[in-house]
Order: structure tokens, then C-alpha cells, then sequence
């Protein structure tokens, strides 16, 4: 009897597998378009992707991790093409009430991404059952579709199950003296010395949390629980007495709490590892905010009352109550000039986003010179519009910073962290879009002079100062291919694109594609993305080429926070390049066309003074950068054919 196996692909009269980089072309592939991204001057190339966001390549407990294999795999795809970094979102511990990432923890990182299948391995004592692992995870494909969605409560039940195993199997394999539960365990007593000054608290707050039925301590009815920090900072010795109660009965919850952190903290190093050895950088995102467990952990730090928001941009263009913590301006810097408890607070924040990231995504500017804060009690809103609400910028109210200590914050506190941390101001990412004060300008570009965000949605590449940090998508806005893009300055990427006064039948043809074909205009953006600045990003939905969006800002819904990458990914990807229409930007055709601009529009300038030497320029970088450009048209072109099935297995 013979059997004929045929892939259902192929059954469809499609291709089995679409062309794709594999052995010494993956390598070909990496080392040109790092040669392109050196000659357009673009050191920084990253992908905009929240950790929530990655992928797996089999099951998961709901949502994706930045520091599983998988994560590992997909790291080496971006490297292939040039990029050289992926900003994260926040990276601290979020709750089951607000999944948003900008409302995540300072200190404890976000135990949804620990990858659990790495405690069923020897290296974790295997504390978690192959059983149990089956049990709680799943292989989220989605058929047809080229993303995923999030499941945040199921993520949550399945990391408790898991958790509650390892910290169990953990214990008992410490009684029974097993060798790699007691190495395990030697980590763990250095994590909690490192971590001593935050990770008890956490696991009290926690505790009270549950009991007060709310992680909103200021709603709670214990006032003594809700004040407990602060009262015993003073030596109050009923708050000493309530500590100690909470600390001695629920010893085994506040120590697997800290197990949790332990565990999520070594898969962060270890990944840090591998991305050492790539040169591969991760972007932590510096939150302006933080969460309530912070306020309650650090009360003196906070302004009592008062909350950072932002004075437009809500709904009807209403103000934009984000419901932030404010740093209290008196108590960031003593009388001598250290810091005090607010400013402690800030600079250990920044080093906790620089422990394992090589640098930081600064959330908010302004929020750290000029913030517009409010009357917590103050607001009215009503149909998602806020009607009424008192609320100024920091600068016109002397009686809440006497001082003008919040203008010193770049100055004292934040640029000689980075200084201290070896972090270059030019190659953090600073986030100053928005409404902008004359106090925020005066400080933040006269005195320092610090980069910009160019979102080229709306935005100019040649706008673009070399330091700056340039994108058209980023978590907030949609996809590319989602924006208005009928009302881009199509003239303008004509002369920015091809400026090369000798070529007028490929202006014309330029201006003739990108008028007529969208997604020709995209390309064109990508192109002009190129040839901005040293600093690049890329969301994950543009690169992917998905029509759906991460977050709406000041909008709830039931998706915000949640897209995803799907498994197959590598599939989908490639099929799209090679669809015959893809939507899915083909990174070396990109660079082709970017660097090909370069040359011309130093041909361009050089026209304007000297016509002669313009000639003798165009035939000298032409020659220069044809071996170049040629190699990438040949890779994108690869990238656009699909893989031949060259034979069907027949099976007897």
C-alpha cells in the first residue's frame, strides 16, 4: 500500500514554506544591512514590543515573556535585519485590577513573565511537574492571523497554580537536601540581601491587599494598615507591633512572595546574558508614575492630595486625569544639597529600570521638570469627558514648590544617574511629546539641550536632529497602515526621497507610485524613517505588518494592553513578503532605497553651490555604494519569491 503525505498547504497550491534566510544567508543577510544602517549614521535600531507582546513557540500560560527561548529566537530574527535593540514596556509587577503597564511596580518585576517552563529544567531544581506545565499552558495559534491576544486572567491563574507548586516542591526539596534546590537556594538568600529595602514591604502589602479586599490603600477601613509604613518610620510602636503581627503570621507568604521576585529576577539576568554575547539591547521604559504600593511603601515621598495628569488630549480634547503619583518638590533635596526621600526614591527608581536594561525610555518629560498635576478630589467627568477638574502646572504653584525643586530634578538627580550608570544622554530615549511649558523648554532644551521624540505620523524626518529618536507607530498610535496617511506631505518625500536634481524621471515615477498606490506611500515613510536620525524604532505591528492596535490612549476597552505576536509568526512574516502584495516592510528593499537618498541628497547640495562638482560627486558615492545597494536589491528580492516545493515525500 503507498501513501501520499501532503502538506495541506500544499494541497491548496500554495508553498510549503515561503523563502527564507537559513544557514550562511542568515548571516549574509545580518552583516549588509548593519553595513546599510553604518552608512546612514542610525546607531540605535529597535523594535517598539512590550513584554506582554512576544511570542512562544509552543504553549504559554496566556501571555508572552521577554525572557523565555522563544524570546531568544525572535531577538536573532530582528538581528538578521539590522535592529539592534527592542524598547519594553514597563517592566514592574502589575495587578489583576489595572493590567496597564504604566501602572506597574517601581521595584518588583512582573512575575507574568517568568517562563515556567524553565522551572521544570535541572537548573531550577525541578520544582515545577511536567504535569502541572500541560496542565496550565496552551498553544495559543490563531489560524489565518498574523497576532494574538493577551489573556491576562487566565495568565494570572495559571501563574498562581504554577507558583504555588514551585514554591512548595522548592521547601520540600531544601528538607530532603537536594543538591539543586540547595544551590537554588544560595541565589535566593543573595537576591533577598540585594533586595532587602523593598521586597518585605511587598509581600506585607500584598497581604493587607487581600485583607482590605482592595491594592487601593487609600480605601482602606484599616487606617492603621493604611498608615502603616508611615507610623512606623516615625517608631510608632502600635505600627511596630502591627508589622511585626503581620510579619510573624504570614512569614510563608511574605517569603514566597520574595521567592516569586527571586525567580523572575534570575531569568532577567540570564537573559541579560544573552543579549551581552548578541550586543543586543533592551529599553526599559521609565514609568512616570508608579503603583500604590509604592506610594504606601514610600508615603513621605509623595505629594499627599494631588495627581499627574496631563492639561489635553482626553477625550474632546478635555484634560487627561491619569490618576499618577506626585513626587512631593519638598522633600526632594535637603537644605545641604543631598537628596532627601523624594529624591532617593527617584534616583533608586532609575537605577531599577538600569539593572538589567542598557538604557531607558524616559516616560513623560515633562512629568520630571513642569508636570501639570491636580486635586485628586477635584474631578468630574462624565461620558469618558472630564467636565471639571483644578489642576495647574507645577511651576505657577509656589505654595506646592516653594523651592523650585522640580526644575533641578534633570540637574541633581536623573542626568548624573545616568552619568553614574554610564548611560549616554544621547542614547536614551526621551519621551517630550505633548503639551510643553516654557519652564519645561527653558530647562530641558535650552540648559541641556537633550533630544526629542520625531513621530514622523505628523512629524518631519528632516526635522530630525542627529540625537534624536525617530518612529512613525508607537504603543500609543496605530499601525502605520492604520494612520491617516492621505494627508502626508507627498511632495515633500518627493524632495526628501529623490532630490537629485538630474534624476526627474524618477521623481516623476516616485511621485506617480506614491500618489496612486498606499501602500507604495508607506513604504516611502519607512524609507524617509531611515534617513532621520541615529536613533530608530520600529513598532512590532509595522514589522509584522498588523492592522491592529496595542492601546488607545484615555479609552477602555477590552483589547488595550493585550496584542500580541502569534507562534507562527516566522510563517506568516515570510508569506507576506512573499504574497506578491506584502504588506509587510521588506528591510532590505528599504534600506536600498534609503541609502540610495543619502547619496542623492548629497549630490542635491552639492548642486546647489557647484554643478560641476555635484557630477563628479553623484559618479564617485554611486560607485561607492552600488555594491552595496545591489546586494540588498538581491536580498529583498529573495525575500519576495516563494520556496519551490521541489518534491513530494512518497511514503510505502
Amino acid at each position: 500500500m503507498r501513501i501520499l503525505e501532503i502538506n495541506n498547504l500544499i494541497f491548496n497550491r500554495q508553498p510549503a514554506f515561503t523563502e527564507r534566510p537559513r544557514g550562511e544567508k542568515i548571516q549574509e543577510m545580518q552583516d549588509t544591512c548593519n553595513e546599510a544602517f553604518k552608512y546612514l549614521g542610525i546607531e540605535n535600531r529597535a523594535i517598539i514590543l512590550h513584554g506582554s507582546c512576544f511570542p512562544s513557540s509552543g504553549p504559554d500560560i496566556g501571555i508572552g515573556t521577554p525572557y523565555s527561548e522563544p524570546a531568544k529566537d525572535l531577538i536573532k530574527e530582528f538581528m538578521m535585519y539590522g535592529f539592534n535593540a527592542i524598547q519594553l514596556g514597563p517592566s514592574g509587577e502589575i495587578s489583576s485590577f489595572d493590567i496597564s503597564p504604566y501602572a506597574s511596580k517601581v521595584y518588583a518585576k512582573n512575575p507574568l513573565f517568568i517562563d515556567v517552563k524553565k522551572l521544570t529544567k535541572p537548573e531550577y531544581a525541578e520544582i515545577l511537574s511536567n504535569e502541572t506545565y500541560d496542565n496550565i499552558t496552551d498553544l495559543n495559534k490563531v489560524k489565518g492571523q498574523n497576532y494574538n491576544y493577551a489573556n491576562f486572567l487566565e495568565a494570572f491563574e495559571n501563574m498562581d497554580i504554577a507558583l504555588e507548586e514551585a514554591y512548595t516542591t522548592f521547601k520540600q526539596k531544601l528538607r530532603d537536601k537536594d543538591p539543586a534546590a540547595l544551590a537554588l537556594n544560595k541565589e535566593f538568600d543573595e537576591f533577598k540581601k540585594k533586595s532587602e529595602d523593598w521586597l518585605v514591604k511587598d509581600g506585607i502589602f500584598k497581604i493587607l491587599s487581600k485583607m482590605n479586599g482592595t491594592d487601593d490603600f487609600t480605601k482602606w477601613e484599616n487606617r492603621l494598615d493604611a498608615d502603616l509604613i508611615l507610623r512606623l518610620d516615625k517608631g510608632d510602636r502600635i505600627a511596630v507591633k502591627r508589622y511585626n503581627q503581620i510579619l510573624n503570621r504570614s512569614k510563608d507568604k511574605i517569603e514566597k512572595n520574595s521567592f516569586t521576585q527571586f525567580l523572575i529576577d534570575k531569568q532577567i539576568r540570564e537573559n541579560k546574558e544573552f543579549r551581552d554575547a548578541n550586543n543586543f539591547t533592551y529599553i526599559n521604559d521609565l514609568l512616570v508614575g508608579c503603583s500604590k504600593s509604592d506610594v504606601w511603601a514610600n508615603p513621605e515621598a509623595f505629594l499627599e492630595g494631588y495627581a499627574i495628569g496631563c492639561k489635553y488630549g482626553g477625550k474632546d480634547n478635555s484634560p487627561q486625569a491619569w490618576d499618577l503619583p506626585v513626587l512631593n518638590p519638598k522633600r526632594l533635596f535637603n537644605a545641604d544639597g543631598t537628596l532627601d526621600v523624594a529624591g532617593m526614591f527617584l534616583k533608586k527608581k532609575l537605577l531599577s529600570a538600569l539593572e538589567y536594561c542598557e538604557t531607558v525610555r524616559v516616560d513623560h518629560a515633562m512629568g520630571l521638570v513642569d508636570p501639570w498635576i491636580y486635586d485628586a478630589n477635584s474631578v468630574y467627568s462624565s461620558n469618558g469627558i472630564v467636565r471639571s477638574i483644578k489642576g495647574d502646572y507645577i511651576s505657577n504653584m509656589p505654595g506646592i514648590d516653594p523651592d523650585g525643586n522640580y526644575r533641578n530634578i534633570l540637574e541633581k538627580i536623573v542626568l548624573p544617574t545616568l552619568e553614574e550608570k554610564g548611560v549616554k544622554n544621547t542614547d536614551v530615549v526621551w519621551e517630550d511629546l505633548g503639551d510643553r511649558t516654557g519652564v519645561f523648554n527653558e530647562i530641558y532644551y535650552n540648559k541641556f539641550n537633550l533630544p526629542s521624540i520625531k513621530q514622523l505620523e505628523w512629524d518631519k524626518g528632516e526635522s530630525a536632529d542627529h540625537n534624536d529618536t525617530s518612529l512613525i507607530s508607537s504603543h500609543d498610535s496605530p499601525p502605520t497602515r492604520m494612520m491617516n496617511y492621505n494627508a502626508w506631505d507627498k511632495e515633500y518625500l518627493v524632495g526628501y526621497l529623490k532630490p537629485d536634481p538630474a534624476k526627474r524621471n524618477e521623481q516623476n515615477q516616485f511621485w506617480q507610485s506614491i500618489n496612486s498606490n498606499p501602500m507604495e506611500l508607506i513604504k516611502a515613510k519607512f524609507v524617509e524613517l531611515f534617513r532621520s536620525s541615529k536613533n530608530i524604532q520600529m513598532s512590532f505591528a509595522d514589522f509584522f505588518a498588523i492592522d491592529k492596535r496595542y492601546n488607545i490612549p484615555g479609552e477602555m476597552n477590552n483589547t488595550n494592553w493585550k496584542l500580541r505576536m502569534n507562534n507562527n509568526y516566522i510563517d506568516t512574516y515570510y508569506k507576506n513578503l512573499s504574497s506578491g502584495e506584502p504588506t509587510a516592510p521588506n528591510i532590505p528593499e528599504l534600506l536600498a532605497k534609503a541609502v540610495q537618498a543619502k547619496v542623492d541628497m548629497a549630490v542635491a547640495k552639492k548642486n546647489d553651490k557647484n554643478p560641476q562638482e555635484a557630477n563628479e560627486l553623484r559618479e564617485r558615492l554611486n560607485t561607492e555604494t552600488q555594491p552595496l545597494i545591489s546586494h540588498l536589491e538581491a536580498l529583498a528580492a529573495f525575500l519576495k519569491k516563494p520556496e519551490p516545493v521541489e518534491k513530494l515525500d512518497l511514503v510505502a
